[in-house]
């Protein structure tokens, strides 16, 4: 086997990376007589795995393994002309039948690209780099007139110490987390269709907010069809960290085939959160484990990347239990994939993405806990009883409604119950108030009230909010039907709010909050609400 060169690009820059070449027999006399037409070149596309060490959560660098790139598009160039293309298989392997005699290169991209049903579209791109994606290429050899073998390896880049060369396997290691979720949903929905997603990572991603074009992207996270993944070295790297990956890609998928009505926001466990906030993040960290059905969900930072912290999704001992708590929604979904009443009894994925993507995506209340729990119910009803029992050891009732009808936690104020306040039109006001007990981030608990508008007939509506004290307040408001903002006001002001708008038949939410005279920050105020047919 004679080892050759590989050139692996980034963003238009092209870096060496090992490749290995060798024919079924490179000892081999050359065959007599003239060549063949065609000749085979098949191989293996792998990248250097890094796992976590479950002692620190950082990553363990000496355990490194060389996993198959599987699902990714790969190409035969003659120049700079694609001659063939096709995907490697599960194993990472892939064959093409070329002309003898030819000189060609292999290009493996980090692309998983399915066209029809089921489908898909992804892409990790360098978000640094004008948006260039991430490929992996050999030197250029000629076909020959035998079939010969061609294994590719993206390595990690790491020196024993330091990143000493290209972190070419990084690109690799984030598409395979998300094959491995694509699949693991194909096997539920064997006609799931993904509309196109960017991933981007650059060794320039840094947790500083600012020009996303220059690295600075704050965070990991998903918006607006593309995630976006850290890779900063010796600060904090997220492209080793499967769960992080998968739970970005868990906003996507919410996003595009189901629904989310979180307003994101920062968080941490034992926060009471706003309540659809709690269900997107529970969600999220649920969601790594179930498609990789592995509990812990593990992030690396630090000096070498040494140090991390993990979650146990499965943990029912959380801090704050309640419908407003991350914890509380992770251990419940979890236990609900993985098993009921002490793992006796398990409803697995299908019954999840069930709801997910149907009942809670058409749900007319927030998406919350409330909503979920409900419709899982109504359609497992022989699961009933195991369900109640996690709902149970969570604080949270069992005789529970998409409204949260019934809740009693007050999650540490009285006003945040109940969670929806009932408004019937041209009724008398009804008095709402916001509270910052848990926090004023906008999104902890109390921040918001959520109002249900009953609209029995269509016409004009106007829903009124008029502050308690005058001049002291700035009220906004926003209608939703369905997931849909239907009209909103949040225009500075310390007045009397009116949102005047046509409704149709039917129910509707509304999201109102309070901030303080100067508009700048979240506040506790008290507002009559009221709703007026014109």
């Amino acid at each position: 086997m004679k080892l050759i060169r590989g050139i692996f690009i980034i963003a238009g820059f092209a870096f060496l990376a090992s490749c290995s070449s060798g024919g079924d027999d490179d000892s081999a006399p050359p065959p007599s007589g003239p060549a063949p037409e065609k000749v085979t070149i098949s191989g293996t596309v792998t990248y250097d795995n890094v796992p976590h060490n479950t002692s620190t959560n950082g990553l363990d660098y000496n355990n490194t393994s060389q996993d198959p790139v599987r699902g990714a598009t790969i190409q035969v160039l003659q120049g700079s002309s694609v001659i063939a293309t096709s995907t490697t298989d599960s194993n990472g392997r892939y064959s093409f039948e070329l002309d003898s005699n030819t000189d060609v290169k292999i290009r493996v991209r980090a692309e998983l690209l399915q066209t029809g049903t089921p489908g898909w579209n992804t892409k990790v791109i360098d978000n640094t780099s004008n948006g260039a994606i991430y490929v992996l290429d050999s030197s250029v050899f000629s076909t020959g007139a035998t079939n010969q073998t061609k294994n590719l390896n993206a390595p990690s880049g790491w020196g024993g110490t330091s990143y000493t060369s290209t972190r070419a396997a990084a690109p690799f290691h984030i598409l395979d987390r998300v094959y491995e979720t694509i699949m693991k949903l194909e096997s539920v929905d064997s006609s799931i269709s993904l509309p196109a997603l960017n991933i981007n990572w650059s060794v320039n991603n840094v947790a500083q907010s600012g020009d996303p074009s220059q690295g600075q992207i704050g965070t990991s996270y998903y918006s607006n069809g593309a995630i976006f993944l850290l890779g900063a070295a010796n600060s904090d790297t997220d492209e080793y960290d499967g769960h992080v990956i998968i739970h970005e890609w868990g906003h996507y998928f919410e996003d595009k085939l189901a629904r989310s009505d979180s307003i994101g926001g920062s968080h941490s466990g034992g926060d009471r959160l706003d309540m659809r906030v709690a269900f997107g993040e529970g969600f999220g960290n649920a969601w790594s484990g179930i498609i990789t059905d592995d509990p812990y969900y593990r992030d690396s930072y630090g000096s070498q990347q040494a140090l991390g912290f993990s979650i146990n999704v499965e943990n029912n001992n959380v801090s704050n239990k309640g419908w407003f708590s991350e914890g509380s929604v992770q251990a419940i979904l979890y236990d609900i994939y993985d098993g009921l009443n002490d793992d006796t009894t398990n409803l697995g994925l299908a019954p999840i993405y069930e709801v997910l993507t149907n009942e809670q995506k058409d749900s007319e209340a927030f998406t919350s806990i409330f909503s979920f729990i409900t419709y899982i119910k109504d359609n497992n009803p022989a699961q009933v009883t195991q369900i109640n029992s996690l709902v149970t050891a969570q604080d949270m009732v069992t005789n529970m409604d998409i409204w949260g009808s019934n809740e009693t936690n007050t999650g540490g104020n009285s006003a945040n119950l109940p969670v929806y306040i009932t408004i019937n039109p041209d009724n008398a006001p009804v008095e709402a108030c916001t509270n910052t007990t848990n926090g004023d981030d906008r999104n902890k608990l109390g921040n918001h009230r959520f109002l249900r508008l009953n609209v029995a007939s269509s016409g004009s509506y106007t829903l009124r909010l008029t502050p308690a004290v005058a001049n002291t307040n700035d009220i906004d408001a926003y209608i939703y039907s369905r997931g849909s903002l239907v009209v909103f006001n949040e225009d500075f002001g310390t007045g009397q709010v009116n949102v005047t708008t046509n409704l149709q038949a039917g129910t509707y939410v509304a999201d109102t909050l309070a901030y303080d005279s100067t508009g700048s920050n979240i506040a506790a105020a008290c507002y009559d609400v009221e709703l007026i047919s014109n």
